[in-house]
């Protein structure tokens, strides 16, 4: 393809691996590419959510995205109405492709042209902050996880602050631990232009069991968060997937891969079939990240340690429908000192302009 440099970012060609779409779809900030020909007409949009549903399908990362992309995608043409494009930003669209008569592709339009704000929610969040950070010490001998800074902030500021640019403003947060260390700091939640409720433990009651605590101010689908999570990924983006597939529930997953360090035999009884040298295991592991429907906090016992997979195992063996969202967006769990570490190198490339510095 031949572009202009401004576009370099949003154009793709249909022969794109997912593995690249992925990576230039992250680098554009807006969940989205333009795919286009060998002479940069228009062919359609790729969005994460296209992915996404190619990944649940067990298409692998190093097909192309001829198959998965978007043909029938909103375009304008050169003089477009202002007012027209607006309309269209306020129903969750973020990049429109201008084009010519030839159906080439001349300019593109992102929701940050015209200042458009992301619709408030007023679905809930809930935010683990409880947690002991034990294998983060000494750091968090005086101060708890979540309030460890990543840049020049605690980690649980930045997670409310990218909640409430995406629309989410009823904060909650379940606490425990130095638990007056967070609340000091942030008070009510206004002058981080949210409104923060506290749930208290007090004693250890598991994910699952916190959220049953804060039940009376659950009304409507609700995300649960820990706190210890660091993610440019787009909520509203989860939380619609959860509702337009009616889920129970829904959990945001990761792609982990591990190699194995030796050459794995494959045996028939005393006969080797075939030797693979160290071979690399893919797994689909559970991202911290959840939206829920009220209803579930039914499946919840009061007043006692319950936690995720506990939730999880009883809402399918009672036949509730369990989603999996894979998180294709940069995310980090801040779990060890490697991964705190990593995740103030990554703090500055990875989520500048998202008003997280």
């Amino acid at each position: 393809m031949t572009v202009l440099k401004k576009l370099d970012k949003f154009l793709l060609s249909e022969q794109t691996t997912i593995i690249d779409a992925l990576v230039h779809i992250n680098n554009n900030a807006t969940g989205t590419a333009i795919i286009v020909d060998e002479n940069d007409k228009l062919l359609g949009t790729l969005t994460d959510g296209d992915i996404r549903r190619a990944l649940i399908q067990s298409v692998p990362l190093n097909g192309i995205i001829k198959n998965i992309y978007r043909s029938n995608c909103i375009f304008f043409y050169d003089g477009y109405d202002e007012e027209r494009v607006k309309e269209v930003f306020n129903t969750y669209i973020k990049i429109i492709p201008v084009i010519d008569h030839n159906r080439t592709v001349i300019d593109v339009v992102t929701d940050k042209d015209f200042s458009v704000q992301n619709h408030p929610r007023t679905n809930a969040v809930l935010i683990m902050a409880g947690g002991l950070g034990t294998r983060l010490r000494p750091l968090t001998q005086e101060i708890p996880k979540p309030m460890l800074k990543v840049g020049e902030k605690p980690i649980l500021q930045l997670i409310i602050e990218r909640f409430r640019d995406l629309g989410f403003k009823n904060i909650l947060l379940s606490v425990n631990y130095k638990a007056d260390i967070i609340e000091n700091y942030f008070m009510d939640g206004s002058a981080f232009g949210v409104t923060i409720k506290y749930i208290k433990e007090t004693k250890r009651m598991g994910t699952a069991g916190a959220i049953g605590l804060a039940e009376k101010y659950l009304k409507e689908p609700f995300i649960v968060m820990n706190g210890d999570i660091l993610t440019n990924l787009d909520f509203n983006r989860l939380l619609d997937y959860h509702k337009n597939n009616d889920f129970s529930m829904t959990i945001g997953s990761r792609s982990f891969e591990m190699q194995v360090p030796y050459g794995v035999l494959n045996v028939d009884n005393e006969k080797i079939i075939s030797l693979e040298e160290k071979p690399t295991e893919r797994y689909v592991v559970s991202g911290g990240i959840y939206v829920l429907n009220p209803n579930v906090i039914e499946h919840i016992p009061d007043n006692e340690f319950y936690d995720i997979p506990q939730l999880i195992d009883g809402l399918i063996s009672s036949h509730n429908k369990v989603g999996n969202f894979p998180i294709l967006d940069y995310w980090m769990d801040i779990g060890k000192m490697g991964d705190y570490h990593q995740a103030n190198e990554d703090m500055k490339e990875q989520f500048e302009g998202l008003n997280y510095v």
